[in-house]
């Protein structure tokens, strides 16, 4: 039971302000406490917290461990070994109107941040923009999504058992509380989840002009050229989209392959699939279920049964669906219209690359775009034209997993990054400071404002 559970969000909230106010939570000491309290927080609770997240989806122990709290752990000791540097004031050379003086930009944290989270990966990406806000100063509110309803109620019972609610505090709660949240004044909101939900958080933001960060999602799509390693790409294919059971942002949502390589490349991603799921998916720990029925039902309806090549059936009871591969989609079928976030790769071909970039340039930007070829200059070619968050090439999602590179979307698919020094650059305003000296002032800067001073001007400024 929460020891918090009498008091008010909005109290929290302020509570958390008025802490923030006192200057408590800067100290890069401190910070690193909090950060090692939370890495110690899920290492005591592994077992516990794979059993709420299986609960929720059946997802297994070892994708719990591999793909959720590894991820934190990873972040958080990223965080403790970087933070003293990621902190250090960076002094830039002075314009030459300012000369003589000394310039600094600081990383200073934003004050109280919001993070609401979604339910397809309840642990990691509830955790990692909260490591991030930590590691950068801030104190943090958490609202994790109510859909993955075991995970949320653990994660919350656990966050605030073991942290001062004026430091990290977890709200549990649906659209009502989430809501209700919005409509206070946060310093920063930090919102994964779909467009729909982030238009929402944006104008709930615009009231108080509140700085978001927002991780949505998009039809990422898969170029398959002529010239790629067939056996390679159907196995990298296959895993990126069945990971997770297809819930997952950076999944590939459909792929694009030469008409030269259709046929090969299917029998590969069959094979793979059976491979894979050692011929029995329902049995298999590597695929989750659809977290609800509302899910399952959207997505059995986006199955044309006269192109199904494998699979294409479920059981609702247990929210199952096959690991589905469809063969001759148009951009005109209706799986083509909404983002997929489930177990099912639609193939579409093409003979023409130029007609299909310009093609896909003309729709909302993808959180990743992914190119199986062997032709890196073509590669990096089609990269550079083609606006997408982030991108692979020979692979998919595991971009998603370096601390070292921003990971974040574009246009509908998002604004801003995290992971690694870009999360702890998210959580922090990049304040300039210029300290000038008293000995010396630039006279012509004052007025009277003659002729013979702006000619100086002119000469210093052209």
């Amino acid at each position: 039971m929460s020891k918090n559970e009498d008091r008010s969000i909005s109290e929290i909230v302020e509570n958390q302000k008025s802490y923030f106010l006192t200057g408590k939570s800067m100290p890069i000491a401190t910070r690193k406490k909090y950060l090692r309290e939370l890495k110690l927080m899920l290492q005591e609770n592994e077992n516990i917290i794979a059993e709420a997240v299986y609960k929720d989806y059946k997802k297994s122990y070892f994708e719990v461990i591999e793909n959720e709290i590894s991820l934190v752990y990873v972040e958080i000791n990223l965080a403790l070994r970087k933070l003293r540097k990621w902190s250090k004031p960076h002094r830039p050379v002075p314009s030459i109107v300012s000369i003589p003086a000394r310039c600094m930009v600081c990383q200073q944290p934003y004050g109280t941040v919001l993070c609401i989270s979604p339910w397809n990966y309840p642990i990691q990406l509830a955790l990692i923009p909260v490591v991030a806000a930590m590691a950068a100063g801030n104190t943090v509110i958490l609202k994790p999504s109510e859909i993955s309803n075991h995970t949320s109620a653990l994660l919350s019972e656990l966050i605030n058992n073991r942290f001062p609610e004026e430091v990290f505090y977890a709200q549990e709660g649906g659209i009502e509380e989430t809501t209700e949240l919005l409509s206070i004044h946060f310093d920063k909101i930090f919102f994964t989840g779909s467009t729909h939900v982030g238009r929402i958080v944006m104008r709930a933001a615009a009231e108080h002009l509140t700085p978001v960060t927002l991780e949505l999602a998009g039809k990422n799509p898969v170029i398959v050229l002529p010239d790629c390693n067939l056996k390679m790409t159907a196995k990298r294919i296959v895993w990126g989209k069945f990971h997770n059971g297809g819930q997952a942002c950076v999944a590939p949502d459909h792929i694009y392959v030469h008409e030269s390589i259709k046929e090969k490349l299917l029998e590969e991603v069959k094979m793979n699939i059976e491979k894979q799921f050692k011929g029995n998916a329902i049995e298999s720990e590597a695929l989750p279920r659809i977290i609800n029925e509302k899910n399952y039902n959207r997505l059995m309806k986006l199955i044309p049964a006269d192109r199904v090549v494998l699979g294409g059936s479920g059981i609702k009871e247990e929210l199952f669906i096959e690991p589905t591969v469809l063969r001759d989609i148009t951009e005109d079928d209706t799986i083509m219209q909404e983002e997929i976030f489930g177990p099912l790769m639609p193939f579409l071909s093409f003979d023409d690359l130029d007609a299909l970039l310009e093609q896909i340039k003309l729709k909302p930007s993808p959180l990743a775009l992914y190119i199986f070829t062997r032709n890196f200059r073509l590669a990096r070619k089609i990269q550079r034209g083609i606006r997408s968050g982030g991108g692979m090439i020979n692979d998919t999602v595991v971009h998603f997993v370096n601390s070292s590179t921003p990971f974040g979307g574009v246009g509908e698919s998002g604004m801003g990054n995290y992971h690694g020094r870009a999360g702890f650059e998210t959580f922090s305003h990049r304040k300039a400071v210029i300290k000038k000296p008293n000995w010396f002032e630039l006279w012509i800067k004052y007025p009277p404002y003659t002729n013979f001073k702006l000619k100086i001007i002119k000469l210093l400024l052209r």
